[in-house]
């Protein structure tokens, strides 16, 4: 431990600088709009394949468009009750037979824009479910292929002043995440409908499809980042007086400041990375704070176990000798909780998928902390109140017994 702490400080300093450069560079956090008072949308700029109407001379029957497991369903109700088909992908594999087969349905046209686009790229954006009439519904598909670049869409926004635009995912997808700043006098109704027509004079309306829309005034955003930062004091106010008592102020002071650079080294990741900063960051940040300490408690645990047993035995040995033995049960129980969560990370999205990557990257970093930062930030803080440092009161040796042979540890 001792002889890696020049290497651990060294790498955990580069971190926090590429992460301060970072910050600088962007010109601060990837505020999400938990954080960031104004109008948040998600937004997919892709081809439209066909347009569906239904007509009913009768008027006894409605007829729903929907999208249930990436496949389009037609639902038709009349007063017998409910007749539900699903169109799959893997049957109908292009817009061409999609559309002939839903015309297969009485009152049901389907017009062919793009019959070319494949059908498993359909898009579900906030026009589903659809209740269809006279009037065409659209149906977007993506084809695949990258249609738009995210500075052509910051460019169809530019009349909107403090706009940001970053591409969600593989930039084939065409999905965008665009931001903006609450504008006075303006409702949120009159925010969407601005981008939605400036996105739609630009790509055309028929090929913007709105898939999420988020909007947060500023008294709740300004109270949600006071509320983020006394949570996590107040939580390492609490983890200080804890240790203090279990332990001693220097394992507390060193545990605490464990904590604060296990915090940093993440928010550097989350800011290299631009990963956005929500509530879901913070409920990460929060987790990864109590396991770090349970993996510092551990280890400071063994260290006072190991000062009773050897009470003569040198500290700087002794603290080796507990970290190595602490070793195996901390990356076991790491790995473990790492495997556990490392599926929602590859295989969900949106906010369960950044909680699960935040959690991975923290528990890299608590594991690494406790064993290569925490101890040796314990020794210095000990040699720094006493050069004669006694971390549990171990008994000064006596002159006679100078020439004597250390203990083993």
């Amino acid at each position: 431990v001792l002889k890696f702490r020049k290497a651990a400080f060294c790498f955990s300093a580069l971190v926090l600088l590429a992460g301060l450069a970072a910050w600088i560079i962007n010109g601060g956090f990837n505020l999400g709009i938990d954080f960031e008072s104004g109008l948040s949308e998600r937004v997919q700029i892709a081809p439209s394949g066909l347009a569906v109407s239904y007509s009913d001379p009768s008027g006894g029957r409605a007829a729903t468009l929907a999208v249930s497991g990436g496949a389009l369903q037609l639902e038709i109700r009349d007063a017998s009750g409910v007749a539900r088909t699903a169109y799959s992908p893997s049957v109908y594999q292009d817009v061409e037979a999609l559309a002939a087969a839903l015309e297969e349905t009485p009152g049901i046209t389907a017009e062919v824009i793009d019959g070319s686009l494949p059908t498993e790229g359909l898009i579900s954006g906030f026009g589903f479910p659809a209740e269809l009439s006279e009037t065409p519904f659209v149906v977007n598909f993506s084809s695949g292929a990258a249609t738009v670049r995210t500075d052509e869409v910051r460019e169809a926004l530019s009349a909107l002043d403090g706009v940001k635009v970053q591409t969600v995912g593989d930039e084939s997808a065409g999905v965008f995440q665009i931001r903006l700043a609450e504008i006075p006098g303006m409702t949120q109704s009159e925010l969407e409908a601005s981008v939605k027509g400036l996105l739609g004079a630009s790509f055309g309306a028929e090929n913007v499809v709105i898939l999420e829309s988020n909007y947060i005034g500023a008294r709740f955003s300004s109270g949600l980042i006071t509320s983020s930062v006394i949570g996590v004091s107040a939580a390492l106010v609490l983890i200080l007086i804890y240790i203090w008592v279990r332990f001693r102020l220097t394992y507390a002071l060193s545990a605490v400041l464990g904590l604060i650079h296990d915090v940093l080294l993440l928010l550097s990741f989350i800011m290299i990375a631009r990963i956005e900063i929500s509530s879901t960051t913070i409920a990460a940040i929060l987790t990864i704070i109590g396991y770090c300490l349970n993996n510092t408690i551990v280890i400071f645990d063994r260290i006072r176990e190991n000062v009773l047993i050897n009470r003569d035995g040198v500290f700087e040995r002794i603290m080796e000798r507990s970290v190595t033995q602490s070793l195996t049960r901390t990356l076991l129980s790491s790995l473990t909780t790492i495997l556990a969560v490392l599926p929602l990370a590859i295989f969900s999205s949106g906010d369960v998928r950044l909680f699960a990557i935040c959690l991975i990257v923290g528990i890299a970093i608590g594991t690494y902390s406790s064993n290569f930062i925490s101890p040796n930030i314990c020794n210095l803080v000990g040699r720094i109140n006493n050069p004669a440092f006694d971390p549990m009161r171990i008994p000064e040796k006596k002159k006679d017994d100078e020439n004597k042979p250390e203990a083993v540890v």
